[in-house]
């Protein structure tokens, strides 16, 4: 069985090409410094850059924290006035239903405010909860 070579053992042209010019010509001198030239200009481009960045970012942060400071702000508000507006109604409920509710049932009004205040806090929860986070995965629509 004979052997073919495959392009990978072949020579590469490019390497003869490379000796062929290196013998050929010769690279010009460098400047003298210009290492050191080229390393701060790198440098000094990289400081700029970073000066750049720093300057927006500090921008970003600026305004993120005002929009957050904002909502903060608004969240307290909205959740006062959920407060109030949840107490006001309870309130009226138990000012109309509890005297319907002895008149009508005969039940004892001193058993049952407990019962109808932690239903009325849960329920008030619960609105706030599913306007705030959604509804639970389990009774998603």
């Amino acid at each position: 069985m004979m052997n073919t070579p495959t392009p990978f053992d072949l020579p590469d042209p490019g390497d003869a090409l490379d000796r062929a010019l290196c013998v050929a010509l010769h690279a010009p001198a460098l400047p003298a410094g210009f290492d050191a030239r080229l390393h701060a200009a790198f440098a000094a481009e990289a400081a700029g850059d970073l000066a750049r960045l720093r300057s927006r970012l500090e921008e970003e942060h600026t305004r993120e924290l005002a929009a957050l400071r904002s909502g903060y702000v608004r969240l307290r508000r909205d959740t006062l006035a959920m407060v109030l507006a949840v107490a006001f109604t309870a309130g009226v409920v138990v000012t109309w239903a509890l005297p319907w509710l002895h008149e009508q049932q005969g039940i004892d009004l001193s058993l049952l405010y407990p019962p109808l205040a932690v239903a009325i806090g849960m329920a008030a929860g619960a609105i706030v909860w599913v306007q705030r986070f959604g509804w639970p995965r389990w009774r998603r629509f």
